[in-house]
């Protein structure tokens, strides 16, 4: 009995286990955005080589509104319009794994393109972002610049 307990305190002070970025994104993101983020034209738009120019136009707290709270309306990437919905992922993902997937996606797919000084997200970044009571029209008005949350990269 003693050893059990020993496992267990033993275990409960080992530091968590980061969340797996690209774990999260093939469970959750590629049926729509695709492995690779390439898009699924008419569906959902792509993510590689596109998401360092969003975060200098709609700044940095952009993104962790649109995966905590969604987004519907028009958009146009790379010319395509896309009108659709990005659901929420707030309920199914904690503040650590929606940092590792934005990370993931950011770093691997849009390395080249981030702006100047980018640092990774954090998970009280996405804490700050689940706590607004914002709908997915609101995050949407993010997109271009308005009301611009989080400041620059």
């Amino acid at each position: 009995m003693r050893s059990l307990l020993a496992f267990f305190l033993s275990a409960a002070a080992l530091p968590a286990v980061a969340a797996d970025g690209a774990a999260v994104f093939a469970a959750h993101c590629t049926v729509c955005h695709q492995p690779g983020g390439v898009g699924l034209p008419g569906l959902a738009p792509p993510l590689a080589g596109t998401l360092g120019e969003r975060l200098q136009v709609a700044g940095r707290g952009y993104l962790p509104r649109v995966v905590t709270h969604g987004m519907v309306g028009p958009i146009t990437v790379q010319g395509q319009r896309y009108t659709g919905a990005m659901p929420p992922f707030a309920a199914q993902l904690s503040d650590e794994a929606l940092a590792a997937v934005l990370n993931h996606v950011l770093d691997g797919f849009n390395g080249g393109a981030l702006p100047e000084g980018h640092q990774p997200y954090t998970a009280a970044e996405l804490a700050e972002a689940r706590a607004e009571r914002l709908g997915p029209n609101d995050v949407r008005k993010l997109r271009d610049g308005a009301g611009r949350k989080g400041g620059g990269s």
